[in-house]
């Protein structure tokens, strides 16, 4: 691996948010990149692979992605958690090691199962894999909550409750304590008071997520794992779960791969896509992906194609909200983002005043907060805003079209022959690839005289753009079976 002599300064880059959010994107990554290249940092992998028998790719992976997710946009600047300042803060949070003594775990049979659902952080998550754990077999899944109870709603199934710095390998537990104090808080805090980045924070990590991994796949034999969060793997577990036994780590594709540093440095040997395309930026911007596999969408074979569904009202175009006002930090990249973003629902009010016997209505992500802007928008149109908790597809499959700024939603839609269109002024929409995308351009919505011709079309002459089987398998494919697509995988 290359090494750089030339010391790198993170701390202190801010981007220009003049410039366009692909160059700011590639910037960020390639300082990352720079950053863990060092030299400086060498000592740290040598450690880390020489007491936890992690090697430096794992470990630089790890590091990477904790690096990624503490750039803030809206900001220009990375997380003060990574300022110099924070060091001793961060060595008395080496104390959960010693907490951690507290809650150790005697060994355990070893138990045997052939899928282990990780990284459950809800109820409704769990039941969307309801289908796959059919056809797998109560007994041979075992599912894992991160700091949750929900075992009193799944009585049938075998769940454990994972805690944060609890049920560890007493003897491992004892020799990591020995290595930190004898070695590693010195060798981060040199590295650390070097490089100018406080390293404490992500080398705890990955050293919690050694202990915990080992302790749980030493007791657990399982052949595969698959979680929901295809951005929230982890390199130091992946390759635990390898190392003790398992076949392959694997994640369904959540959401629409972004420009965005929440999806830079993925970790994961089998990404199980929504459709035949839309997943190359993990690859560009870092990830580690064995095999991709096409299955659709499981959220949509949950919500949509796993009950009866009946119609109450047609509407003439729907509008997808998503989870802006909640991730304003991480969204908000370049000056003319909120003008971009809030366009869609500028755009949108005006057309219902334009055409009030348009039936217009907007229904938002299950998630989303409260959005002072977008309500300001919408004060005084003939928009009608529908309650969060309705189905969000039976709302969209009665609707002559749909309208969003970066749903996933508009992918699974079009591979549907629903028609989804996306607002993106400027082509400067983070949730789409660049300009050039031929599958994708003939969907966007750059102004609105665009968006009033298209629902003139729509509404008086039932136009919208035709799609090829091709085009709308590269959105998402055909999702009434994607369970039994993983399970097949599985076992083939």
């Amino acid at each position: 691996m290359s090494v750089l002599e030339i010391p790198v300064d993170l701390i202190n880059y801010s981007h220009n948010r003049e410039r366009h959010y692909k160059v700011i994107a590639d910037e960020v990554f390639c300082l990352i990149n720079d950053y863990t290249d060092q030299k400086d940092l060498s000592e740290l992998y040598r450690y880390f692979d020489h007491k936890y028998q992690l090697p430096e790719r794992v470990v630089k992976q790890k590091i990477r992605q904790h690096l990624a997710r503490s750039y803030l946009f809206k900001t220009g600047r990375f997380n003060t958690k990574l300022f110099r300042k924070n060091i001793p803060k961060s060595i008395v949070q080496y104390g959960a090691l010693v907490y951690a003594l507290f809650f150790t775990k005697k060994k355990d049979k070893v138990r045997d199962f052939k899928l282990i659902i990780d990284n459950i952080c809800g109820p409704q998550e769990l039941e969307r894999f309801n289908n796959l754990i059919e056809l797998v077999g109560k007994d041979n899944v075992l599912c894992i909550t991160r700091d949750v109870n929900i075992q009193h709603d799944f009585p049938g199934l075998r769940i454990y409750k994972k805690k944060l710095f609890k049920d560890l390998k007493l003897s491992d537990l004892l020799r990591s304590i020995s290595n930190e104090v004898l070695r590693g808080v010195w060798t981060v805090l040199k590295i650390s008071i070097k490089t100018k980045v406080n390293l404490f924070p992500v080398s705890l990590e990955i050293i919690h997520s050694y202990l915990s991994s080992k302790a749980l796949f030493e007791s657990i034999n399982a052949r595969y794992m698959i979680q929901e969060r295809h951005y929230d793997t982890n390199s130091v577990k992946n390759y635990m779960f390898k190392t003790l036994g398992g076949i392959a780590t694997t994640s369904i594709q959540k959401n629409i791969f972004q420009t965005d540093p929440m999806f830079f440095y993925l970790d994961i040997d089998i990404l199980f896509s929504l459709g035949t395309d839309g997943y190359n930026l993990a690859f560009e911007y870092g990830g580690r992906i064995d095999y991709v596999k096409p299955v659709g969408s499981l959220f949509m074979e949950h919500y949509w194609f796993s009950g009866e569904i009946q119609y109450k009202e047609k509407y003439d175009l729907v509008i997808l909200g998503i989870n802006t006002s909640n991730a304003y930090e991480r969204l908000d990249t370049y000056n003319d983002f909120m003008d971009d973003y809030y366009s869609l629902y500028r755009w949108t009010a005006k057309l219902s005043v334009d055409y009030p016997e348009y039936n217009i209505v907007l229904i938002h992500h299950a998630s989303a907060g409260e959005d002072i802007i977008e309500d300001k928008i919408l004060s005084g149109s003939n928009i009608k805003v529908l309650n969060k908790t309705i189905n969000s597809y039976e709302t969209a499959f009665a609707s002559k079209c749909t309208l969003t700024y970066g749903s996933t939603m508009g992918y699974e839609l079009n591979g549907h022959n629903q028609p989804s269109y996306f607002i993106d002024p400027g082509f400067r929409c983070s949730f789409l690839p660049e300009k050039g995308c031929d599958y994708i351009d003939k969907m966007r919505i750059n102004s609105y005289e665009d968006l009033r011709l298209l629902m003139f079309g729509v509404v008086n002459n039932n136009k919208v753009w035709p799609m090829s089987k091709e085009s709308s398998d590269k959105f998402c494919l055909e999702s009434s079976v994607v369970s039994k697509n993983i399970y097949n995988y599985f076992i083939n």
